[in-house]
């Protein structure tokens, strides 16, 4: 018998205790398992954490280039296959303290814990918008609060729960995000439709993939500064600021406050690194400062996550590319930030003085950032700036599906494309189009492809009509967008209608 996780519509409850999971197994990872590494072979760590970012990565440009290639089914059946396998290698690792053993395991199941990050977001982007945002609040303030116990919980019950839980969350979500998969796989790919539709995905290095990696740089430092034995300092004090946020989430009904957010992050995490350089004012034992840094990457990976879903169900031919591409650049973050945190550690033993250099070259570059790179950046208007892509609308110019799907999601969804009205006359269209052209002095190459993406044509048809290259075409697009002012396919389509 189905249970309600089971079943075809996406469940908040299910949604809840899957993200929950996911990021119980980032807590464990960090305060149980990593601490047992050292003793055996300290880039353990690092190794497996790189693999998560590379399969992240991986999948998000595969989703991006050739979305055919993934099949549901066997990545799922990947996945699995690499946390058993890799549990089993773990525990050999550990148990006969064998660093080959130790590094097949970490990195396999890595891989197992990527696939269940992904499927986890593109569960949420089913939800209804209000109910992701309260599951997101919920689930990092738990996991925050709940952090510190994961360091006191026996060796081999946190090696196992580790396993377990991504383990659970596929369970849980797998179904519900095949949905992405299938809508994906017999259309064309997303890069094929970002020639023609540049505004409807995220480019690879967007504003807002720079911001994950920025903050978790910070989150990456601050788990490995000062840490004792292995063992990152937490405080359940960090959990505070978005138990908070969590509860006025829950009790509003207004859009989720991502840009407020993003700029009280900015700075708690300044004032982390503040306290980081002047560890006399430190309170706690010197633990204000971590507490800070875990609090304000907190607050801001709230707000990112619940971007990265909005955008999935914004576009969900985009969705496995935004959720998979995103996380790995936080996962990259991470990483490059443990790694400065080993070097202020290993500096401090020598060197007392770049214990304090060392946070405060990150505090420089970290205001330099927010008060210059994020100047004009907003969280709203990335979200909004996507261009949604009907999941019915065919692409190769043959209008739209009488049955196309409408996706529930945690933003608006997607919006059907308004194509020119079938009662205009073609001689009409035509006509308004060489006006439209004439008016804007675009070339006659620039014309017919401007015509043709009026009509809802695609970079193949395109690409196969006049005989061009695929980088030819890109570069026509971009330049009827300039000349026309415009930035979507949506505008475009909206000049000729008007």
């Amino acid at each position: 018998m189905e249970t309600e996780c089971a079943a075809e519509k996406a469940s908040p409850l299910c949604g809840f205790v899957a993200l929950l999971l996911t990021l119980g197994t980032t807590s464990l990872m960090n305060g149980s398992l990593f601490p047992q590494f050292d003793a055996i072979f300290m880039f353990a760590r690092d190794i497996s954490v790189t693999f998560s970012a590379a399969t992240l990565l991986g999948l998000g440009l595969a989703a991006y280039r050739a979305p055919r290639l993934l099949r549901e089914r066997a990545i799922v059946a990947v996945a699995v296959a690499c946390l058993v396998g890799g549990g089993a290698l773990l525990s050999l690792g550990l148990g006969f303290s064998a660093p080959a053993l130790l590094v097949a395991g970490a990195s396999l199941a890595a891989i197992g814990r990527s696939v269940a990050t992904i499927s986890v977001a593109l569960y949420l982007a089913r939800l209804e918008m209000h109910a992701t945002a309260v599951i997101i609040a919920a689930a990092y303030t738990v996991q925050l609060a709940a952090s510190p116990a994961s360091s006191l919980l026996p060796p081999w019950v946190g090696t196992a729960l580790f396993l377990a839980f991504p383990l659970a969350a596929i369970a849980l979500t797998a179904r519900g995000a095949r949905l992405y998969f299938d809508m994906a796989h017999d259309r064309p790919s997303p890069s094929d439709i970002a020639v023609t539709r540049p505004a409807s995905f995220l480019a690879p290095f967007s504003a807002l993939f720079v911001c994950l990696f920025l903050f978790q740089v910070a989150f990456g430092f601050a788990l490995r500064f000062g840490e004792v034995a292995g063992t990152p300092r937490m405080s359940f004090l960090s959990a505070i600021p978005l138990a908070l946020v969590a509860l006025y989430v829950t009790c509003s009904r207004q859009r989720f406050p991502a840009d407020g957010l993003v700029q009280l992050s900015a700075l708690t995490v300044m004032a982390g690194f503040l306290l980081a350089t002047q560890p006399l004012l430190a309170a706690d034992s010197g633990a204000a400062d971590v507490a800070l840094l875990n609090a304000g990457n907190g607050l801001f990976i709230m707000a990112a996550q619940m971007a990265l879903v909005t955008i999935a169900a914004r576009n969900p031919l985009g969705a496995i590319t935004t959720v998979a591409w995103g996380n790995g650049v936080s996962a990259l973050g991470s990483l490059t930030g443990a790694a400065a945190g080993m070097l202020a550690n290993s500096a401090a033993a020598s060197m007392p003085a770049l214990r304090v250099a060392t946070p405060a070259v990150l505090l420089l570059v970290f205001a330099a950032y927010v008060t210059i790179g994020l100047k004009r950046f907003t969280f709203a208007g990335a979200i909004d700036g996507i261009d949604p892509v009907l999941v019915g609308t065919t692409t190769a110019g043959k209008g739209t599906d009488a049955g196309a799907e409408a996706v529930p999601g945690a933003g608006t969804g997607p919006v059907p494309l308004p194509m020119p009205a079938a009662r205009t006359p073609e001689e009409a269209f035509a006509s308004r189009c060489e006006a439209i052209a004439s008016e804007f002095s675009l070339t006659p190459r620039e014309a017919e492809v401007f015509a043709m993406l009026a009509r809802g044509r695609d970079r193949a048809y395109i690409e196969e009509a006049l005989v061009v290259s695929r980088n030819t075409v890109k570069a026509h697009v971009k330049h009827v967008y300039a000349k026309l002012g415009i930035h979507s396919h949506q505008e475009l389509l909206d000049l000729v209608e008007g």
